[in-house]
């Protein structure tokens, strides 16, 4: 009975840990356009590189920015839907087009357990070892966590360097080439950085959908804050990571993360 009770506590955990541990990122309906079309793109949070529409009205859009033909734009106005998680948008210009989003924070409180499964999953090591250094393991983990994400459409044939703008969030997930210009598998070196420092030992994933499966691989990042997966043009890919500090204001909660996000697809 106690075995029983043990793995069903362990189970429950878990589900309870996975269920926070969303993966939040810009899904546009096709990443591939032409100049002047319309198209969606939802604000989607899920497992697997599958979810359902975030619920927009938990949180306050502090950016959202469209960047193309050497521009930035300030798209906030075009988010509606009953959720607010969707954004209707055309690109004047061919070329590659680059959104950003960040909101404001959130806060959650886990308890022990399931905080401490939550840092494992997320590879967040450095702050469980923190923990254990301040002996605060059997203690409630307070977390704010806001989203850095970005996406990827091309209009038309021609591409450009906006893949690779930095946009001022303190997470910021760059390749260092066009994933649309690249015409056959191969490499391409993704690098992380935190307030403008690239981000060492990081856990990065990339998740690939085709035809609804989805793989994923996942490497940490070098003293660079680089790291590299192979890509292939089909289907859809995420990459993804997690970064978490101490809070500044102990009284509001402990620590504050940052999940980032870049997607970009062919169809």
């Amino acid at each position: 009975m106690k075995i029983k009770k043990s793995i069903l506590l362990g189970g429950l955990l878990l589900a309870g840990t996975l269920s926070f541990a969303h993966e939040f990122w810009l899904e546009p309906i096709r990443f591939w356009v032409k100049k002047n079309e319309k198209i969606r793109i939802d604000l989607m949070v899920g497992e697997d590189y599958q979810g359902e529409h975030s619920n927009g009205h938990k949180y306050k859009i502090s950016k959202l920015d469209h960047y193309g033909n050497g521009r930035k734009t300030d798209v906030r106005n075009k988010v509606f839907g009953d959720s607010l998680s969707s954004i209707s948008i055309s690109f004047e210009t061919e070329g590659s087009h680059l959104l950003a989003f960040n909101n404001t924070s959130k806060f959650i409180k886990l308890e022990a357990l399931q905080f401490n499964e939550y840092l494992r999953t997320e590879g967040l090591d450095r702050i469980g070892k923190l923990r254990l250094q301040n002996r605060d393991t059997l203690k409630a983990g307070r977390e704010l966590y806001q989203r850095c994400v970005k996406t990827l459409v091309q209009a038309g044939s021609k591409t450009d360097n906006s893949f690779a703008i930095n946009t001022g969030m303190r997470l910021e997930i760059i390749p260092a080439k066009n994933p649309y210009d690249q015409k056959s598998k191969g490499p391409i070196t993704f690098q992380v950085l935190f307030d403008d420092k690239p981000l060492t030992n990081a856990l990065v994933l990339a998740w690939h959908m085709v035809d609804g499966k989805t793989t994923h691989e996942k490497l940490r990042s070098d003293n660079t804050g680089h790291v590299e997966f192979p890509i292939d043009q089909t289907g859809k890919w995420m990459i993804s990571t997690v970064h978490m500090i101490p809070n500044g204001n102990s009284k509001e909660a402990d620590w504050q993360s940052f999940w980032g996000s870049y997607t970009f697809g062919f169809y």
